[in-house]
């Protein structure tokens, strides 16, 4: 009897230490697919700053600064949401461009890379 408890010990004791490994192996992954998101965003600005982003070839949406906060990554597998806040100061054919927003982004992974699916902005409403 007392051989049966020590094991029983033993053995929740190892799962519980082999649950732990896990959930920090998937933690870390998903901070690593955070960060990877936050780069690519950050890289996908700051070719809109500079114009070199294929939609903006035509001269007519041209950004001064866009700044982001408030952003969170949510992870599903092979599949990323981004949500956020962004200011934006820009013009689009001569109209200023909404300045508050709220977006949402989803990437996914395929062949190895995470690509940029969707992208939705709505203007946040404020007191004048």
């Amino acid at each position: 009897m007392k051989w049966t408890l020590v094991i029983a010990v033993m053995a929740l004791t190892a799962t519980s230490i082999a649950l732990g490994q896990e959930r920090s192996a998937s933690r870390d992954q998903r901070s690593s697919v955070e960060q990877a998101i936050r780069q690519l965003d950050n890289e996908r600005i700051q070719a809109q700053l500079g114009s070199r982003a294929l939609d903006f070839t035509s001269g007519d949406l041209k950004f001064q600064s866009i700044t982001t906060d408030d952003v969170q990554v949510r992870v599903y597998g092979n599949t990323a949401v981004e949500t956020g806040r962004s200011t934006m100061d820009g013009q689009d054919k001569g109209q200023t461009v909404p300045r508050d927003t709220r977006f949402t982004r989803v990437w996914v992974k395929q062949e190895g890379r995470w690509q940029l699916v969707a992208n939705h902005y709505s203007s946040q409403i404020t007191d004048q």
